[in-house]
């Protein structure tokens, strides 16, 4: 919801069998050929931010065609990410085991800037709010967080039961 007057952009493609058969690989990046976990468009830029099973996050600029940087996360390893508002600013879930925290890292520097401690297992889930500096995880201890991304504790609880 946005404020009076503001219109939603939405964009609505129909896809049949031939216009999928007659699409081309526009771009492709050689620098990784492992498997890619988590890979997020940043809102309004042309960047392109993936998780990669190395450990690694990397930052592409797909207007231009080039990978602007490659950050290691060997400590914590990563798997799901995702570009706050700024371009180069995410928030990402390690896959190590030990510490399910999730991160706000600035890819600029490469500068944690605030940890997300929260979750007791696995973050499977990772979404942020397009208008508000707010986001959502979900993880296999079966809570979903609402996080601000101006604090550091969670600002709100879903917890889901078995029956």
């Amino acid at each position: 919801m946005g404020t009076p007057g503001e219109k939603e952009e939405k964009v609505s493609l129909d896809l049949s069998e031939e216009i999928l058969l007659s699409m081309e690989v526009g771009m492709s990046f050689k620098d990784y050929n492992g498997r890619i976990s988590s890979m997020d468009f940043h809102r309004a830029s042309s960047y392109l931010v993936t998780a990669s099973d190395d450990e690694s996050i990397r930052l592409y600029d797909v207007a231009a065609g080039t990978s602007l940087k490659t950050i290691n996360s060997k400590k914590y390893g990563v798997d799901l990410v995702c570009f706050t508002s700024h371009p180069t600013t995410v928030i990402y879930s390690s896959k190590n085991g030990w510490d399910e925290s999730l991160r706000l890292l600035s890819l600029h520097d490469n500068k944690y800037l605030r940890y997300f401690k929260g979750h007791h297992d696995r973050v499977v889930s990772l979404s942020l709010c397009p208008r508000k500096d707010c986001f959502i995880s979900g993880s296999l201890d079966r809570t979903v967080l609402l996080w601000d991304q101006r604090a550091e504790k969670c600002q709100g609880l879903l917890t889901f039961f078995k029956n």
